[in-house]
């Protein structure tokens, strides 16, 4: 038996809510064994699950993660505990294998104080009490290696996918020729470097930014830089956006621009190009978007200019890129590689 604890899924899902319930629905279609342990059945559908606590969803903030690591504390059990996200329980009695998908916390720690905490005094302490790392890139893979001094045996890389019922081409949806537009999606902190795309539109006074999914503080930092450098008028932020919704935002996009500073994969590249939207962005998503999309440099606005201006000519050889590339990625495959590893435990 393997106990599959999804905590982190909700009903308003993010980059490793998403994960987890594609990894988990695939894991579902191959093994029978499978216990869901979440607070959210009704996002999976499996046979057995096993009801957690509501107040430890993501849902309600900060709090419901140091909720979530105190009862995760209370699993006793001797079989395979298998978790989509960072973290341990010390009491359990059988094999763990836990899911590492970047190190952000500790490559960017200004940003994420507490999470910091997390991988230099819990993660890595009682890192021994892993039997198997879960990672979605190669470069996630070598940052782990560094940091918490495991063998390479220890760490297998599953490259994530994306919904292909969700993000496909959408009949008689086509960009916005009017108003075209650059889109951001997820860009909640100050590493997603909305800046530099901000600072170029300076020289493609034509384009308006859509940024999706930020926070409300960066969202404020964004319209303060706009407003200095004279381009308001070219700017929209939105908070959470159903993914229903997202599809449509690609397909009326120009391109997706993706500047982050680092990104364990990048799943919006794949979204992207699975809609038809072209993408522009930064070495940290090169594992995700190969060599089906265009690159700039993360603190030079003039590069992001020469990629668009690039782009207005040769946006349907990029198009086509995309939609080859993304015929290498599945949850199924993902789900098959990760299997791969509970084979060896359970």
């Amino acid at each position: 038996m393997i106990l599959a604890d999804a905590l982190i899924a909700d009903n308003r899902p993010l980059g490793i809510g998403v994960y987890t319930i594609n990894v988990l629905r695939e894991l579902l279609k191959i093994r029978e064994d499978i216990v869901v342990l979440t607070h959210t059945p009704e996002l999976f559908k499996a046979k057995h699950f096993l009801k957690a606590p509501t107040n430890v969803s993501p849902e309600f903030g900060k709090w419901a993660a140091l909720r979530r690591l105190l009862y995760i504390q209370t699993l006793r059990g001797k079989s395979t505990l298998y978790r989509t996200y960072h973290s341990i329980s010390l009491f359990w009695n059988g094999p763990q294998i836990i899911t590492i998908h970047d190190l952000q916390p500790i490559l960017i720690p200004d940003k994420y104080r507490e999470q910091r905490w997390l991988y230099l005094f819990f993660l890595k302490p009682f890192i021994g009490r892993v039997q198997h790392i879960i990672t979605v890139s190669e470069r996630s893979k070598a940052d782990i290696l560094e940091f918490f001094k495991v063998g390479p045996d220890k760490v297998t890389v599953a490259y994530p996918s994306y919904d292909s019922q969700l993000y496909h081409p959408i009949p008689g949806v086509f960009p916005d020729t009017d108003r075209p537009y650059l889109l951001m999606v997820g860009a909640r902190y100050r590493y997603k470097n909305a800046e530099v795309v901000l600072k170029a539109l300076l020289k493609l006074p034509r384009y308006r930014l859509i940024v999706v999914g930020t926070s409300e503080s960066y969202g404020k930092e964004l319209l303060a830089l706009a407003n200095e450098l004279g381009v308001t008028s070219q700017l929209e932020i939105h908070g959470y956006v159903p993914r229903e919704e997202l599809p449509f935002l690609y397909a009326r996009a120009f391109a997706l621009v993706f500047p982050s500073q680092y990104e364990g994969f990048g799943l919006p590249v794949l979204e992207a190009m699975a809609v038809g939207c072209p993408v522009i962005g930064t070495d940290a998503v090169a594992e995700a978007g190969g060599d089906a999309i265009l690159y700039a440099v993360k603190d030079d606005p003039d590069s992001w200019v020469e990629a668009v201006g690039r782009l207005e000519s040769e946006r349907e050889k990029y198009v086509k890129k995309g939609f080859e590339r993304i015929k290498r990625f599945s949850w199924k495959a993902t789900a098959e590689r990760i299997n791969e590893v509970l084979q060896r435990f359970a």
